[in-house]
């Protein structure tokens, strides 16, 4: 699944450690996830976007709006 985590991480001068911590998303995990090697649960998906102030969509956008 293709996100555009990393890039919004990186528009807001955040650190995936950060995110983690904030999520209760082991880091190695978040990792995985900011860079496209593990899908994200649905609870971490909700997670990560609410800590981040967007929508899952914006975060992990469906395929005909790439």
């Amino acid at each position: 699944m293709e996100t555009r985590l990393k890039k919004l991480l990186k528009e807001r001068g955040l650190k995936q450690g950060w995110v983690a911590e904030q999520t209760g998303i082991s880091l190695g995990a978040m990792s995985a996830i900011v860079n496209g090697k593990s899908d994200p649960t649905l609870r971490s998906a909700r997670a990560i976007a609410r800590v981040l102030g967007v929508s899952i969509e914006e975060l992990w956008p469906e395929e005909d709006e790439r």
